[in-house]
């Protein structure tokens, strides 16, 4: 007869406790670590080294970025940084260094730019991007510290107040 704690795991969908003395169960394998597409492509021998300064750029600031949008608890900046940082920004560099060399020419020919220089124009649209961003987060704290500021003139004397 199986007693209580055997029906309770049973009624909860876990296996049935070994028997006494018997082996332990193997833990459960850990999963594999999760690909990080950027960190893959960014090492690529055939990004141009003027991309690969942008990138480690961009990279940064989305790493900072991150930090302070979830301390604040932005979602959508975390969302979008997300996009960016594990979707658009690979896909833009694979799509560069997928383009065999002797065909980059042909870039040239259609745009009157080379593939490396169209690359960095798009990637400095990213960086303008992610400092605009920067420049959003640093306007609420600013607009908190000037919030303080004037509380405190108004709760202990007023002042010449900087923002006002």
């Amino acid at each position: 007869m199986a007693g209580f704690g055997d029906r309770l795991r049973a009624w909860f969908g876990l296996p049935p406790r070994p028997p006494f003395g018997a082996p332990p169960a193997p833990a459960p394998s850990a999963p594999p670590p999760e690909r990080d597409p950027l960190e893959e492509t960014m090492h690529d021998e055939r990004l141009p080294d003027s991309s690969l300064e942008r990138v480690l750029a961009i990279r940064s600031l989305i790493a900072e970025l991150d930090r302070r949008a979830h301390e604040c608890g932005l979602f959508d900046e975390m969302h979008e940084l997300q996009r960016l940082k594990t979707g658009h920004l690979p896909s833009l560099l694979l799509s560069y260094v997928e383009i065999p060399p002797e065909h980059r020419a042909e870039v040239f020919r259609e745009t009157g730019r080379s593939a490396s220089f169209l690359l960095n124009e798009r990637l400095d649209k990213i960086l303008a991007r992610l400092h605009e961003m920067s420049r959003q987060l640093a306007r609420g704290n600013l607009n908190d510290f000037a919030q303080n500021i004037r509380f405190v003139d108004m709760q202990y004397g007023s002042s010449n107040n900087p923002f006002d």
